[in-house]
């Protein structure tokens, strides 16, 4: 017959050995909460005592309805075909035990006040988010020591463990669990300890412990075992000693000591080291040390050995001010690099992000590089690219204050990497810009709109560097302001919009420009333009419904501005406007506030959509053209070319279409007048159900002196499941006009329930070679990537490339996990 206790001062005593025990160091509450029939914690102790039964029990299959009940909660790795589901869900929160109410059963109970208490047979244990069962529980007659006995099993919040016995002070929290088997579920792990000593409150010491995320098969794919693990709650520190990695039986690695977090709190000790190999540096190893040095600031200081250039010192600094924003500094140090001639290799950048309050914000970026092949040599980020001018700005801005005002203040400067780039042909610098933009009224009605770009541009040239090109890069301010006011009209089948704007360029030269150009006089030290100007645009919507829904929308645009000589006028930071669709539709032929365009033109377009009855767009395309009524006279080189006096462009041609939910395509075209095409583009994509990606496309821009330069490229992208959890994936640039490849990556990845690995190899470019140059050749790699799921991989720089190189890779990488 079974009897209910109310025993709290057992109950309490064998609870607080389980609330505080090493086995809460393995996971933390994260699952709704959801139970498991007891009658399997009490058929496991009527059996014999086996781990590997104990862990079968819990390990169930993952359409079973108990893993149905947490579905959604991330139960386990996508490849695995079981689920870890413990008698008490992970988001169970169990109460304090000194206050908590326990309600014991058991065959057989026997309280004596002068001597041992005894719960006997089926003991069970039961309290809010926390469960106990034994075969016999004693505990003495002070009160003081507590034995559990015969399978006992504990479980609380997604933890469950069983072992033999349990010997417990109850005054001192120390005690011993001997023979214990465990599981974490929101972990997915599972492993066994010789003995479980808490030697303190805060301090568990497990001997000859074991560790495995794998499923629990007798012998796992791979499994941590260490001589002991030292698990400090106070410190959120583990410290393991001894320890083997073993795959299969087969240890592979050995690693005599190790510090590792046991909770979410920053704290000092050893990363995951990384390591790889590249044909211009061979093998590599980096050791990242990280450093908690106050609940605000951490800094992980990485020492990195490159067998064929040297040893190397990398650094991160991390901080976060009460009042004054947040940044970080990093940067790296290579001394007397034995393949880049014995120079010294460096680079140093800040960021700091400061929102001062809701209207203002400021934020300050600085950039650094000892030379143009610093990151494509020594920055082992796969994402890194190499900018010929590195930024180097602060800004203030401003928003959400006055209604309709933003503005900002900024001061930026440029390094300019490759130091063979004259100073003529670098950027120039800001010091500072003041730009600003007003819009008020009624944006389906009158509005008005004004702007302002005030700036004062700085470039250095040597005197060297102006006698050579014979030309002098003028510096000085220039203020730009422009003042428009619009009618917005809209309805469901048309728009009408016009607007009127006058803008005006006023430019000021420097003394050191007077100076060095002795063609200036004082009549041209000032310069100042005003040009008015006028558009309409408009358009109308024609829908057909029926079986597809059809749209057709006509469109004209029309500009007007009188033309101002604007010839010895310097262009500070300006370029050509591209050519597409939408820049039919723009008065704007430049970006950039150095110009203020003659126009006379009118562009007609045409829009055709196809949508099917489940939204899909089955074909979109759009047709349009301008013709001139007067030649284009302004321009950015102060010299016309043969397209500003033709009478019309080319057709420009933009055709899309959803072939289905997994297939897309796409292509754009824009001729010249004489038929000749300046550029065309053609792109397809395909995403498959079950983790397949193909991406195909091909990039042409015609040779048009101060308009485009030359581009012929083809880019293709794959990503194709083999077999079971295999997958081959690849990525290759193709430079068809210098019959080279830019980039080529190929590699293969497999995915097991808990561990994966992952071998490519990589060859590229850095971004600023020339490629047909002699001597430059293309930087190889070979990877290889291993994770431990549980533990983390040595790298993850694979998934890193393919995100940011393979579109879609992000979407299809999520189907294939999940599928």
């Amino acid at each position: 017959m079974k009897h209910q206790f109310k025993f709290n001062p057992l109950a309490t005593a064998i609870l607080t050995l389980l609330c505080g025990s090493s086995i809460s160091s393995y996971a933390e509450s994260t699952l709704p909460a959801s139970t498991v029939d007891n009658q399997k914690m009490k058929d496991s102790i009527q059996e014999a005592y086996p781990g590997q039964q104990f862990f079968e029990q819990y390990y169930v299959d993952k359409s079973s309805p108990e893993a149905q009940q947490r579905q959604g909660q991330n139960l386990s790795s996508a490849y695995c075909k079981g689920a870890w589901v413990t008698p008490i869900s992970p988001e169970t929160q169990a109460v304090d035990p000194s206050e908590a109410t326990s309600v014991v059963t058991a065959d057989y109970g026997h309280y004596d006040p002068k001597g041992d208490s005894v719960l006997e047979g089926n003991v069970v244990i039961d309290q809010q988010g926390r469960q106990i069962r034994a075969d016999k529980i004693t505990i003495d007659q002070t009160q003081t020591f507590a034995n559990a006995e015969g399978r006992v099993q504990m479980a609380q919040a997604g933890l469950l463990a069983q072992s033999d016995q349990i010997n417990y002070n109850l005054k001192t929290q120390q005690g011993d669990l001997n023979n214990s088997f465990y599981i974490s579920e929101e972990q997915h792990a599972h492993g066994r300890a010789e003995k479980i000593a808490r030697t303190s409150e805060n301090v568990v010491v497990m001997n000859n412990a074991t560790y495995s995320t794998c499923p629990p098969d007798e012998t796992p794919t791979w499994k941590i075992q260490a001589d002991k693990i030292t698990l400090n709650q106070e410190t959120g520190r583990g410290e393991t000693r001894g320890t083997k990695l073993y795959v299969k039986d087969v240890p592979v690695l050995a690693v005599p000591y190790f510090n590792f977090p046991i909770d979410d709190r920053r704290t000092t000790g050893i990363l995951t080291p990384s390591f790889g190999f590249t044909n211009d540096g061979g093998l590599e190893l980096a050791v990242p040390v990280y450093l908690n040095l106050a609940p605000n600031y951490d800094a992980t200081v990485t020492p990195r050995y490159i067998a064929d250039r040297g040893a190397m010192l990398e650094g991160e600094f991390r901080y976060l001010t009460e009042n004054y924003g947040s940044g970080m500094i990093w940067g790296g140090y290579l001394a007397s690099d034995d393949k880049y001639d014995g120079q010294d290799r460096k680079d140093l950048h800040l960021l700091h992000q400061w929102q001062i309050n809701d209207q203002f914000s400021t934020n300050l970026d600085y950039n650094y590089a000892s030379d143009k092949d610093y990151f494509s040599d020594l920055n082992n980020n796969p994402n890194s690219k190499t900018d010929l001018n590195l930024r180097r700005a602060w800004e203030l801005n401003y928003k959400n204050g006055i209604p309709g005002l933003k503005a900002q203040l900024k001061v930026e400067d440029f390094q300019t990497l490759d130091k063979s780039v004259s100073d003529q042909d670098r950027p120039y610098a800001r010091l500072p810009q003041f730009l600003l933009n007003y819009k008020t009224g009624n944006p389906l009605g009158l509005q008005y709109e004004f702007n302002n770009d005030t700036a004062y541009f700085k470039k250095d040239i040597s005197l060297s560097d102006t006698a050579n090109s014979g030309s002098y890069e003028p510096s000085g301010t220039r203020i730009y302001n422009d003042f428009a006011v619009r009618y917005n009209y809209r309805n469901p089948w048309s728009f009408v919009i016009p607007e009127v704007s006058i803008r005006n360029i006023n430019t000021f030269y420097d003394q050191d420009t007077i100076n060095a150009n002795q063609n200036t006089n004082s009549s041209s030290e000032n310069q100042s333009v005003t040009v008015p100007q006028f558009t309409l645009d408009t358009g109308l919507t024609f829908e057909k419904e029926g079986k597809y829904l059809q749209t057709i929308t006509p469109r004209a645009f029309y500009a007007y501005a009188p033309y101002k000589n604007q010839d010895g006028h310097p262009n500070f930071d300006s370029t050509t406007a591209s050519i597409n669709y939408d820049q039919l539709f723009n008065a704007r032929r430049f970006y950039g506030h150095d110009r203020l365009e003659d126009n006379n033109f009118l562009s007609l377009g045409l829009s055709y959509s196809l949508f099917d009855e489940i939204g899909l767009e089955r074909l979109k395309t759009s047709v349009g053209q301008s013709f001139y009524f007067e030649d284009r006279r302004v321009s950015l080189e102060n010299e016309s070319n043969q397209f500003d006096t033709e009478r019309r462009t080319g057709p420009v041609l933009s055709v899309s279409s959803q072939l289905s939910q997994n297939f897309t395509i796409g292509a754009n075209s824009a001729w010249m007048s004489n038929g000749d095409n300046a550029q065309r583009d053609f792109q397809l994509y395909y995403t498959g159900e079950q983790g397949n990606l193909y991406n195909v496309g091909y990039f042409y821009r015609q040779d048009i002196p101060n308009q485009q330069k030359q581009y012929d490229q083809v880019v293709a992208s794959f990503i194709q499941p083999v077999s079971n959890n295999w997958r081959i994936m690849g990525h290759a640039q193709y430079d068809i006009d210098n019959n080279v490849a830019r980039e080529y990556l190929l590699g293969v990845n497999y995915e097991a329930c808990c561990w994966g690995v992952s071998v490519y190899g990589r060859s590229y470019y850095n971004d600023l070679d020339d490629v047909k140059a002699e001597g430059v050749n293309a930087k190889r790699a070979i990877m290889a990537e291993v994770s431990l799921k549980g533990l983390g991989g040595f790298n993850k720089k694979l998934s890193s490339l393919l995100e940011n190189r393979i579109l879609g890779f992000n979407k299809i990488n999520q189907s294939w996990t999940q599928r």
